[in-house]
């Protein structure tokens, strides 16, 4: 079976009825809590309680930085409020969040701290961007793919065999976050999906599953090679990797390392050197060739 769920924020807030998106049949919700070392999402406490009123399943997540590992491992407990382990804790992981031994720092902090990680949103895209690593075991890894449109989430989901469902690095995908724009209690919101079934949902959020504690890899000293290409993200994390993906989106027809799609209503279905190969063929110049004729 597949469980959907959403994603909010103070930019869906404050006002996001519960109990309503409860009642459309979705089974969980992932909240902002906290982001780097500076930031209290002022929706969560109010949220987090509605969300278990509802019977949500509920999870609150720390938006990751690059900034002091304790200052925001501290700020993000603080505002988490959840002495007695009631919610489940997610990392998001993705823009501006460095490279991948950052994200285990923050993991150590928080096992530090008395609590574990439950889920990590680190999407695919971000993998790429910082080198593809191995994740060997991430917990209940969440990444994300978005079909087009908006929509209600039973409609726009790609289904459970989807290619947006392969694992990278190492590691499967937990859950899948397939829309920002999934029409949920008259919002439009990032919607998820999970296959299995609700006590086993429970179980990857709450970290309750027998040997659910994850091995983290033990802190390391950078070689000078990792420090250049982690400081180099840290830098330039904006421009170079935007400008990078509209070319590569212009030549193949997507912004995912690996897939090639083409353009279907341009190009007949062919990426741009496809396209090139073609008309070289057309044109009877040595060497070229049409790569939808078949070898």
């Amino acid at each position: 079976m597949t469980l959907f769920g959403i994603d909010i924020s103070n930019n869906n807030g404050p006002n996001l009825n519960l109990a309503q998106v409860k009642a459309e049949d979705f089974d969980f919700v992932f909240c902002k809590v906290t982001e780097g070392s500076y930031f209290r999402d002022q929706t969560w406490p109010a949220y987090r309680d509605a969300a278990k009123s509802a019977g949500l399943i509920v999870a609150g997540y720390h938006y990751l930085t690059t900034d002091p590992i304790d200052a925001q491992a501290d700020l993000f407990l603080d505002q988490l409020g959840d002495p007695n382990g009631e919610v489940g804790i997610m990392v998001d992981f993705e823009m501006n969040g460095g490279g991948q031994e950052n994200y285990w720092a923050f993991v150590r902090a928080i096992n530090a701290r008395g609590r574990e990680v439950n889920l990590s949103y680190e999407p695919r895209w971000y993998w790429q961007r910082i080198g593809s690593p191995q994740l060997g075991d991430l917990p209940g890894l969440i990444q994300s793919s978005y079909v087009s449109g908006g929509g209600y989430a039973s409609a726009l989901y790609p289904g459970d065999d989807s290619t947006y469902w392969a694992g990278f690095g190492g590691d499967n995908v937990d859950i899948l976050q397939f829309s920002d724009q999934g029409s949920v209690a008259g919002n439009s919101l990032d919607v998820n999906a999970f296959r299995g079934t609700r006590d086993e949902l429970a179980a990857l959020v709450y970290g309750k599953t027998e040997g659910a504690k994850v091995a983290v890899p033990e802190e390391q000293t950078p070689v000078a090679t990792e420090k250049f290409v982690a400081d180099f993200i840290k830098g330039f994390d904006g421009p170079i990797y935007a400008t990078a993906a509209a070319v590569l989106k212009e030549l193949t027809g997507s912004t995912i390392v690996g897939e090639f799609p083409g353009f279907e209503n341009e190009l007949g279905g062919r990426t741009v050197v496809g396209f090139l190969g073609a008309l070289g063929e057309k044109l009877g110049i040595e060497g070229c060739h049409d790569p939808k004729a078949g070898a």
